[in-house]
């Protein structure tokens, strides 16, 4: 791909509900550190929004790819009100924008100031996305999985002409944890889960639930989801999204500075010396925001660690005083279960140019399509069932059943 020059042009001033907006465009994460950061003070953000996400997506994922990033600073009066990082890909043929790193994050959106989510209107965006376009020489915008708000504050890109995201994001509103574990599981289930435990305790060794502490062990962890994940994929006949520039990626995430809110915080639980089961992601805020999981293969996926291991970190959540246990996009069992908070999720495909709709289009009828069948009572649990039938419950990463 060629990559258009648009680090050497000068910022335009773009007429905005706000006022005058000064618009940089800019091709580096770098040079934005101070600005990044202090959005991050006041903007709401997932990881995927954190300058440490950014700064290890472009170094291992990007540049090797002889790519660079779309980052756009939004400035009123010297003042920056909104940062938006945006990556280049082809699609169907064409140059298009996504959100950076996109289709590894569970929410994407920009970080954009109390002012900005609240004032910037759906011209005010067409416009700033139009001259960002230019910039990039790009024909349409895929912004998937877009949250309507967070924290209590708007995304302003929600203003813009959207579809649903095929799926939605689940979170557990975290406090007492007895109140919540009996809120959501009869006596029955719990009685499930205290034979699970016990089971997995006589016929394993002893259960420990824990995190990654040094960086040494926060590798080993991650090579461990690494193996195991590689194997369920290999069981379920797909490609495996781990690719060595991911991984790479996610070796980077391990060894950032605790307390940074994109360190990925490796969680596990271990039965004997084994490593039975990860859930992992990273303490955003009031958040635990859980982005990947795996199961070994062995005897013991008929206990379940998987929920066993969610369980614990909801209640360490509940004990550390966080607000949220955030369990990812897309329906499971699992998620459904534990979850009292749903995030719907929509998409923006936006076409800058008339070959843009030969992109725009398609893809947006394949998304309906792909969500009408995941919320059809019928065609979905036949999917499932298939699925069950080809590769048993590797898919799951929870595995097993909480009923």
């Amino acid at each position: 791909m060629n990559m258009p020059q648009y680090g050497t042009a000068q910022p335009s001033e773009i007429e905005t509900s706000m006022g005058p907006v000064t618009l940089d465009v800019r091709p580096d994460v770098e040079s934005l550190k101070d600005i990044w950061l202090g959005l991050e003070e006041v903007a709401p953000y997932t990881p995927s929004q954190t300058y440490g996400y950014a700064q290890a997506w472009v170094r291992n994922v990007l540049a090797p790819d002889g790519r660079e990033p779309v980052i756009a600073v939004g400035s009123v009066h010297g003042r920056p009100v909104f940062l938006w990082a945006f990556q280049t890909e082809q699609a169907l043929g064409q140059p298009v924008l996504t959100w950076m790193g996109q289709g590894h994050a569970n929410y994407n959106m920009g970080l954009n100031s109390p002012e900005a989510a609240e004032r910037l209107q759906a011209d005010d965006l067409k416009r700033l996305l139009q001259h960002i376009a230019e910039r990039a020489d790009v024909s349409a915008a895929l912004l998937d999985a877009q949250p309507f708000d967070w924290n209590g504050a708007p995304n302003p890109f929600a203003r813009l002409p959207q579809q649903p995201h095929p799926s939605g994001g689940y979170a557990v509103a975290l406090g007492d944890f007895e109140k919540i574990y009996l809120a959501r599981f009869g006596k029955q289930s719990r009685r499930k889960y205290s034979r699970r435990e016990r089971k997995l305790e006589e016929e394993g060794g002893a259960v420990v639930f824990g995190w990654g502490d040094t960086d040494e062990e926060q590798r080993e962890l991650l090579e461990t989801f690494f193996e195991q994940r590689e194997l369920q994929f290999a069981k379920m006949g797909v490609d495996d999204p781990f690719t060595p520039p991911i991984r790479e990626f996610c070796r980077d995430l391990v060894t950032l500075p605790k307390g940074d809110p994109a360190r990925l915080c490796m969680g596990y639980l271990k039965v004997g010396d084994v490593v039975t089961a990860t859930f992992s992601g990273s303490i955003c805020r009031d958040t635990l925001a859980v982005s990947m999981s795996s199961l070994a293969e062995s005897d013991m996926m008929r206990y379940s660690p998987g929920l066993v291991l969610l369980r614990r970190e909801i209640k360490w959540a509940c004990d550390e005083g966080l607000s949220y246990y955030d369990i990812g996009v897309g329906g499971a069992r699992h998620k459904e279960r534990w979850s009292d908070v749903f995030r719907p999720l929509f998409d923006s495909y936006i076409a800058f140019k008339p070959q843009g709709l030969l992109v725009t289009m398609p893809l947006s009828g394949w998304s309906r399509a792909k969500r009408s069948i995941k919320n059809n009572d019928v065609l979905w649990p036949l999917v499932q069932k298939a699925r069950r039938r080809l590769f048993g419950n590797q898919g799951d990463s929870g595995s097993g059943d909480d009923d």
